[in-house]
């Protein structure tokens, strides 16, 4: 056969199916009439069902005695605090990357202390991850995707395959468990495709994490655009050591609660070494960091309020006036403006022209009641 005989042979093509991608949206009418399951509180209403969130404070205020008072209510049902409800207790997966083992379990066992006549032990949905059972006493680092977020997702499905239930997630935290560069967007993104995932399975979650030297957050923005809540122990302005475990509860970031529930208030621990068991002493935020006030303040003008003060930072609105006409008198409140706003700082103020314009009109009503008061000769 010449090459000019042969004829050309169709060979059979391999049929690639692509897929279409798509960006689904929907109208407001079917938003309206969408079936969308409503999440469930877990503590009413600080944390709800697939929520993340924050606790913060310096080193060695109470982070660790806090959160495990808080899983601990989580996994029993009992009232956080003794001022929180727990509308839907559920399963914990508690990873410790720092505290010794034994101080967990004596701290924990003071906290059931209370109410261990209650509840079979083994019957606790509480489960742990901490450096001392891990090969080499060391926990990988938890933002790397290639194996430990692979691993960690394993226990999670096991836990809740177990309990048939979504799970509580606690990390504590931070600087212990993860290498990424704090002050760097970018590299949280890890964390944050895995806090988004765990969230979507209804996983809520809570990070522990160090603030800085200064008492603000430490590192990227980004760690806190994704929160639900932050909530920020500090000590009291009054505080001695002697006191142990005080601190300020403040609530940095609140999405799902507002007004009373947002409130900041104190509380300390109390140990009764007789009966091994730890109770909590919960009261009203009385001190008031004049700093903190002043500073929102003037770098919130002109639009600041005290009532967008009062939402903002959980302290009264008659707290914050008399720290404020306390901060005016003794001369705080123009220094602060001076620094804020320079030599132009009296075009930004309220507070003392208003107290000028006070006094303008009190020497008037004097003036008047003189005269009316004068007896003709």
């Amino acid at each position: 056969m010449t090459q000019n005989n042969i004829k050309a042979i169709d060979l059979p093509k391999e049929e690639v199916e692509i897929k279409q991608k798509t960006f689904p949206t929907c109208t407001l009418e079917e938003l309206i009439l969408m079936d969308i399951k409503p999440r469930k509180p877990i503590i009413d209403p600080l944390i709800m069902e697939g929520s993340s969130m924050e606790i913060n404070g310096g080193t060695g205020i109470g982070k660790t005695w806090f959160t495990l008072e808080m899983i601990s209510s989580i996994a029993t049902g009992e009232k956080f605090l003794g001022k929180y409800e727990v509308a839907n207790p559920r399963p914990v997966f508690y990873i410790d990357g720092e505290m010794p083992f034994d101080s967990i379990r004596d701290r924990l066992n003071m906290i059931m202390g209370r109410y261990a006549y209650k509840y079979q032990v083994s019957k606790i949905p509480l489960h742990f991850s901490n450096p001392l059972i891990f090969e080499n006493n060391y926990i990988p680092k938890i933002n790397d995707t290639k194996v430990t977020q692979h691993l960690i997702k394993d226990n999670v499905k096991r836990i809740t395959d177990l309990h048939s239930s979504p799970l509580f997630i606690c990390f504590d935290n931070l600087s212990c468990l993860t290498d990424y560069k704090e002050n760097d967007n970018d590299d949280w993104t890890s964390m944050l495709d895995l806090y988004t995932e765990l969230k979507t399975e209804g996983h809520s979650i809570c990070h522990i994490h160090h603030v800085g030297k200064g008492g603000s957050q430490r590192g990227a923005s980004r760690k806190h655009d994704a929160l639900d809540t932050v909530i920020h122990l500090k000590r009291p302005e009054e505080y001695d050591a002697s006191e142990g475990a005080v601190f300020n509860v403040r609530f940095d970031k609140h999405r799902h609660f507002a007004g009373e529930y947002a409130r900041s208030f104190k509380c300390s621990i109390k140990v009764d070494e007789d009966l091994n068991q730890v109770s909590w002493d919960v009261s009203d935020f009385k001190d008031v960091a004049t700093e903190e006030v002043l500073t929102e303040y003037c770098n919130g003008l002109p639009d600041v309020t005290y009532q967008k003060l009062e939402d903002k930072l959980g302290i009264s609105k008659s707290s914050i006036a008399r720290t404020m006409k306390h901060a005016v008198h003794n001369g705080l409140y123009k220094k602060k403006m001076e620094e804020v706003y320079g030599d132009q700082w009296l075009e930004y103020d309220k507070l003392i022209k208003k107290q000028k314009k006070k006094g303008v009109a009190l020497s008037q009503r004097e003036e008047q009641t003189e005269t009316t008061t004068e007896i003709p000769f």
